[in-house]
């Protein structure tokens, strides 16, 4: 026994003598053992209090001249990464090369982020991830653009084209283009989105969306006389009556389930995730809005500004006056445009393209850390906002030799290196409208072309 007791006090001690061991090592090298050293972080300045640097920014982007506001920057801090702070929230601004990464590899570290303004404007934002955000709105347009509906589709813009050219622009010795361009992109998006066809709710509804848009990067203080105050009011508006366009499209489809209303708003009510739910009321509103903004601006800047560098460079308009013609003489006896003749339009899409490079419409995207991670040596901690701006790669010279010169050609063949021209996203987040925009900008292309010159006028 009193070996036992021996054997078992032996035990104690050696287990308790262990214990201690590891206590003492732990609380010595929490005290006194070197730190391990992070990654620092990117050089740069977080402005004035609050503010930051968003004033800078948000002139810049007024401007179109985002690209001006990184290389001053990556000039003085002779880095392509470098931190500020915008919209209240600290920045880490990426160079040129992090396209790649941040449509690629990404993912997994960042996510989506939109402004407390567009949080507030688009109240799904609260409750639905933005990545599931996009997987739904991918699926909805994949669907209304697959093989079946695009002819229709293209049907729809071709007919619309050549009217709205035929009342608004045609024996007018002056038009304000971007107005009416908007007004028809507006109006073809409404009909494409939400059925709509009636000209005076067309009209109703773009006169909400023109005050909806602008709270977009306003400054959200809901005070009556603020800008964000109007656009609140607006865009309640728009869901009251949007509540009523969908109550009646639910009905419709209830009665008649095989309804060959082909629109993206009948497609999101039949839409169903994975698990077999259905959208709600809300995200189907702020789904809508968002394609319907998303098209029409950019879409009809993007067409003002080819029509622009037309004028302006003659030798390219030839070339691609000549390829509408073909495309026109390959058509007879038929009159409307159809996808193989979309296809064909090599020359004039590349020219866009170049414009697009050259003016970039979209200037940049914001991102989100989900967790710490370290870029180019420089630690980004989580929560912290990231800036990609678009035209500070798409004039780099490393890409784009020459980049200043305007060169259609770049597209041609095999095209740019991926991820150094994105004027609509890249990879698993690409721009879900790219398609419709694309083949909307060509059909007007081809119609005005085939119909118009002009030469711009100085005020």
């Amino acid at each position: 026994e009193k070996e036992e007791v021996a054997h078992k006090m032996d035990l104690f001690l050696l287990s308790f003598a262990t214990t201690l061991t590891i206590i003492i090592y732990s609380l010595f090298k929490y005290f006194f053992a070197k730190p391990k050293e992070k990654m620092p972080l990117a050089p740069g300045t977080f402005g004035w209090p609050i503010i930051g640097e968003t004033i800078q920014f948000l002139i810049s982007l007024y401007y179109g001249l985002v690209h001006e506001f990184v290389q001053q920057r990556t000039k003085k801090y002779n880095s392509h990464v470098f931190k500020t702070s915008l919209l209240g929230q600290k920045v880490v601004i990426l160079g040129p090369a992090a396209n790649k990464f941040i449509f690629t590899q990404g993912n997994k570290l960042i996510i989506g982020w939109r402004p407390k303004s567009v949080q507030k404007l688009f109240p799904s934002t609260s409750f639905v991830p933005i990545e599931h955000d996009t997987k739904r709105a991918h699926n909805v347009i994949s669907y209304f653009l697959n093989s079946q509906n695009v002819e229709r589709l293209i049907s729809t813009m071709d007919n619309m084209s050549h009217l709205h050219l035929k009342n608004h622009w045609k024996g007018k010795h002056e038009v304000i283009v971007y107005d009416l361009v908007k007004l028809f992109t507006f109006s073809l998006s409404i009909r494409a989105f939400m059925g709509i066809e009636e000209s005076d709710k067309i009209l109703n509804l773009y006169e909400k969306f023109k005050i909806f848009t602008q709270g977009l990067l306003a400054v959200d203080i809901n005070l009556p006389g603020t800008t964000f105050y109007k656009v609140m009011k607006a865009g309640n508006e728009l869901r009251k009556e949007m509540k009523v366009i969908i109550k009646q499209r639910r009905v419709e489809l209830l009665e008649n389930p095989n309804l060959s209303k082909v629109d993206v708003l009948t497609q999101m009510i039949n839409e169903q995730d994975e698990d077999g739910n259905y959208m709600t009321e809300v995200e189907i509103e702020d789904k809508v809005f968002g394609f319907i903004i998303g098209s029409y601006d950019t879409t009809a800047t993007t067409i003002t500004l080819t029509m622009k560098y037309l004028q302006q460079m003659p030798e390219y308009f030839n070339e691609i006056i000549q390829e509408q013609n073909e495309i026109s003489r390959q058509m007879m006896p038929r009159k409307e445009l159809c996808w193989n003749d979309i296809q064909k339009m090599r020359k004039t899409w590349s020219f866009v393209n170049e414009v697009l490079r050259n003016t970039p419409v979209v200037q940049g995207i914001f991102r989100e850390a989900i967790e710490d991670f370290t870029y180019e040596d420089f630690h980004i901690p989580k929560g912290w906002k990231i800036y990609l701006s678009f035209g500070a790669t798409q004039k780099n010279g490393e890409y784009f030799p020459y980049p200043t010169k305007f060169d259609p050609s770049r597209f041609e063949g095999n095209g740019q290196v991926p991820y150094t021209s994105v004027p609509f996203g890249g990879g698993h987040r690409m721009c879900p409208g790219k398609e419709f925009a694309r083949i909307l900008i060509l059909v007007f292309l081809h119609h005005l072309l085939k119909n118009f010159r002009w030469e711009p006028k100085f005020v």
